[in-house]
């Protein structure tokens, strides 16, 4: 019996019925498929809740730059949230409302270039660096040596004079295993830059493949008994921290090893202790960095960051992206172990959250100097606990500085890491201007800073052994 022979038998209500029926099926399938479009397809604002700081950022962006830290020129004007104006919201409602801008800062990073400027209210500068690059001449030179000089200084807006407070010199070479950055501190009663720290890039390769393979950082300060001169390799130092990433290649992100006042050891030397039994008699203060995976929605792999020690978690630093609505907004939450017990809880212990979310112009093509213009947002909010909403502000940046390796890596590669802590140390310079918060909004790494971070973290994460890191610290700091 052929298709049609059957479909005679079927009575004619039927048929009408079953025609219906799919048609009714097709139309609603159209229908309830458009709605699905448009709603999981638009674009929606993020809600931000107790926004203690918000910060709007112009970015020139070079697309033909083959560096690792690309060239980029930005503008970013910063001004406070409606938390810190003391304004309430009622329950449901958004805090996207911009303040009076508080103060603006202005990178320009472009080949040998690299300037910076913060400037207050009327537009006048109370911060600035600049950079002084050389490549070496020499013929018979291989590595080709980049010396660089970067000097900084805060500035009286009213008196229009500067007072040099940093000084870096580098000596970068293009083929070599490490690259080292002397910071000098101007002395106050002389006025002559005194040697104060070293801080050295280990790079994977031999810097062949560029400076994107960072994998170590150390950092060292000025041994008692030395004079102001800087040391040479290896003699009249002293090792504050040494930090190593535990992965391979430096492709993918990974975690890290962080020793205080102490070299991690290599796989050799780990092995050859082991099999022979040595034990280390000094004080250990290590601390794990570890990565994780974002298995859903997949759009970012990396999930964050978890700081930990001997007795458990310390801090952690957790991404959110996201499938639909938020577009390739990320927020970042920061967690702190401020009960102790090596536990974080996600729900009573965040102590902020920031939103970075990137608008790009409809003109994606590049302009023919080869430049991308775009916007990026950030908005620093509150966590757990709203009153001390100010004083975890900068826990957060104790937080990024115990992850050197990480927050390096966190210019567009594996995070916006170091985007979100540039912005972060550029409040906290205008807050308090002094010498340690001027280092850090130069620099990648805190070295003037480092110290204050660390101590003042493990105390809010109540760890025993602050007392004998501090002393430690201060220690180095009277022989100095």
């Amino acid at each position: 019996m052929t298709i049609g022979e059957r479909l005679d038998n079927v009575p004619v209500w039927l048929r009408k019925w079953i025609v219906g029926f799919f048609g009714v099926l097709l139309f609603g399938g159209v229908i309830v498929g458009l709605f699905l479009y448009f709603y999981l397809t638009a674009r929606l604002s993020y809600p931000e809740r107790n926004v203690i700081y918000r910060v709007n950022e112009s970015v020139s962006q070079s697309s033909n730059s083959t560096r690792y830290h690309i060239d980029r020129s930005s503008q970013a004007s910063i001004s406070e949230g409606g938390l810190l104006s003391g304004e309430t919201l009622q329950a449901g409602d958004s805090d996207v409302r911009i303040k009076a801008i508080m103060c603006k800062s202005k990178r320009r990073e472009k080949g040998d270039i690299d300037e910076y400027e913060l400037l207050n209210t009327t537009y006048q500068k109370v911060a600035q660096a600049s950079t002084k690059s050389e490549k070496s001449r020499a013929v018979f030179d291989i590595s080709r040596s980049n010396y660089i000089q970067n000097v900084a200084g805060l500035i009286d807006a009213r008196a229009a004079t500067e007072e040099i407070k940093i000084i870096t010199l580098e000596n970068a070479p293009e083929i070599a295993r490490s690259v080292d950055a002397d910071t000098y501190t101007i002395d106050e009663a002389s006025q002559k830059p005194l040697w104060r720290y070293r801080l050295t890039d280990g790079r994977r390769y031999f810097g062949f493949l560029g400076d994107k393979y960072r994998y170590s950082t150390k950092l060292f300060e000025k041994k008692a008994g030395i004079d102001s001169k800087t040391p040479s390799a290896g003699a009249g130092l002293n090792l504050v921290y040494h930090s190593a990433e535990t992965g391979l290649f430096g492709i993918m992100p990974q975690g890290s090893n962080l020793y205080l006042f102490n070299e991690i050891p290599g796989y050799i030397q780990s092995v050859s202790d082991y099999l022979s039994d040595k034990k280390n008699t000094g004080e250990i203060y290590a601390f794990k960095i570890s990565q994780f995976w974002d298995a859903f929605p997949w759009r970012i792999l990396n999930g964050g960051y978890v700081l930990s020690d001997s007795k458990g978690e310390i801090a952690k630093i957790k991404f959110e992206d996201f499938w639909f609505h938020y577009s390739d907004d990320v927020i970042y939450h920061y967690y702190l172990d401020l009960d102790g017990n090596g536990i974080i809880d996600d729900t009573t212990e965040i102590i902020g959250k920031v939103l970075f979310s990137m608008a790009k112009s409809n003109e994606t093509a590049a302009s023919a100097e080869g430049e991308t213009d775009y916007t990026i947002n950030y908005s620093f909010m509150a966590g757990y606990n709203v009153k001390n909403a100010v004083n975890d502000f900068i826990l957060c940046g104790d937080i990024e500085a115990m992850m050197p390796d990480q927050i390096f890596d966190g210019f567009g590669q594996h995070s916006y890491l170091g985007y979100v802590e540039e912005k972060r140390d550029d409040i906290m310079l205008y807050l308090d201007r002094n010498t340690e918060n001027l280092d850090r909004a130069i620099k990648e790494d805190d070295t003037l800073g480092f110290k204050t971070s660390i101590l003042r973290l493990l105390l809010y994460a109540k760890r025993p052994y602050v007392t004998e890191v501090a002393k430690k610290i201060n220690d180095a700091k009277n022989n100095n």
